[in-house]
């Protein structure tokens, strides 16, 4: 990783959500939180952005692998927006649905729908087509954003323990007039839902926890009621 980013100054702190290993002995050069228990990832990364000092935050996911130079890209592209997301990788090479619309039952399942085929050639080719630009939100596994303006929104909602943090926290961007980005032109490797797959029926738990706080936050009655009705079926 250290290979890829000697040509940026940069922080490096780790927010440990209470593994089995105390790791600092292996981080000599990082900020290493050994959190008391798994605070999930909203929580654990505030605390870990209350350690920085750097005008800009970039949110990684322990199950990522940095492959290039990615930050140098990133970084400009604040100067268009408040947040982006670089290109995502599957370990196979294929590329990741890392962006998409913000939550709701259609946009729902339309997401789902394209998850399912994601590495299919034809949804392949759908977001290579996409080049850079403009979406509702971009993945927590690789996100960066504006300090200034991740502490005047109050950073991640500590509601969302584990899933959807990532797409309340670019709505509460929108909803400011600011913009989120996708860089495609810079990529990182994300081994998807390896830690959650240690722990399959809380993470379905979560998801359907942090799914009805998203809803019941930026939704009316009538969504909400929908929710409700979808959940039966």
């Amino acid at each position: 990783m250290r290979q890829h980013l000697a040509a940026v100054p940069y922080e490096w702190i780790v927010a440990d959500n209470h593994s089995q290993e105390d790791l600092s002995a292996k981080l000599p050069d990082a900020i290493y939180l050994r959190l008391p228990e798994n605070y999930g990832f909203a929580r654990a990364n505030n605390l870990a952005a209350q350690k920085s000092q750097a005008p800009h935050l970039f949110f990684v996911n322990p199950d990522t692998l940095i492959i290039e130079n990615l930050l140098p890209p990133l970084i400009n592209a604040m100067q268009i927006a408040a947040v982006a997301g670089p290109k995502v990788l599957n370990e196979d090479g294929s590329i990741q649905l890392s962006f998409g619309p913000f939550l709701s039952i259609y946009n729902e399942f339309i997401q789902k729908k394209r998850m399912a085929q994601e590495k299919s050639p034809e949804l392949q080719q759908w977001i290579r087509s996409q080049g850079q630009f403009f979406p509702d939100y971009v993945s927590g596994c690789a996100l960066m954003i504006d300090a200034e303006i991740y502490r005047a929104i109050g950073g991640f909602d500590e509601n969302f323990f584990l899933y959807e943090e990532d797409v309340d926290l670019c709505k509460r961007i929108h909803d400011l007039g600011k913009r989120v980005v996708y860089i495609p032109s810079v990529a990182i490797v994300h081994g998807r839902n390896k830690s959650v797959r240690k722990i399959p029926d809380r993470a379905s738990r979560e998801y359907r926890k942090s799914q009805r706080y998203y809803y019941k936050k930026h939704h009316g009655w009538f969504q909400n009621f929908l929710l409700t009705m979808y959940r039966l079926f």
